[in-house]
């Protein structure tokens, strides 16, 4: 599921003209520069897990600063997702202290496909592009929040906000939104 899913966000990464770096996203604390910084820390960050999904050595996602290129950053985490998952890496434990501990190779790949769909939708909203994931990866995201997300994660300087109300029959990419915090028909 997620190959679909970086592939789409180099294309809606790319050409974003630097007038819209300081434009607000849906996330309270980042500009458009700020957060697509912070979507590049974290694909290192995963990179860096599949890698090496024992060691304890990773890059703080919080302190990248360039280059603002997704493209190589994508290439190099599919081939990486490619080669780690090929060698058995689903089952495989990986530790991810920035996330709490060490998780099976296919749960932390699902924390990676969250956050990039979730931040994808906030560029997209944010530099006014299109963001359309498939409905079913947008559904199999909403499920691992579901198990994930407890009580203590939502609020002021928490990762996600208090739930959006939607209606049941929203969109899967609305619903999932909804449920990190951020409202649907959010514009800048």
């Amino acid at each position: 599921m997620i190959d679909p899913v970086l592939t789409d966000l180099v294309r809606l990464t790319a050409d974003v003209p630097a007038e819209d770096d300081q434009r607000p996203t849906p996330c309270d604390d980042f500009d458009v520069i700020a957060l697509r910084r912070h979507l590049l820390g974290w694909l290192g960050y995963f990179d860096a897990a599949f890698t090496d999904p024992a060691g304890d050595q990773r890059p703080d996602p919080f302190a990248f600063t360039g280059p603002d290129d997704f493209e190589p950053v994508v290439q190099r985490l599919s081939a990486t997702i490619t080669s780690a998952f090929d060698g058995g890496l689903a089952t495989t434990t990986v530790n991810v202290p920035r996330l709490g501990g060490a998780y099976p190779g296919s749960a932390v790949l699902d924390l990676l496909l969250v956050e990039v769909l979730g931040h994808g939708w906030d560029l997209a909203r944010a530099t006014g592009r299109p963001w359309q994931p498939d409905p079913q990866t947008c559904e199999h995201a909403l499920a691992v929040l579901h198990g994930v997300i407890q009580p203590e994660y939502r609020g002021p300087g928490m990762p996600f906000g208090p739930e959006v109300t939607v209606s049941a029959d929203a969109p899967a990419l609305d619903r999932f939104v909804a449920f990190t915090g951020r409202n649907p028909a959010w514009t800048p």
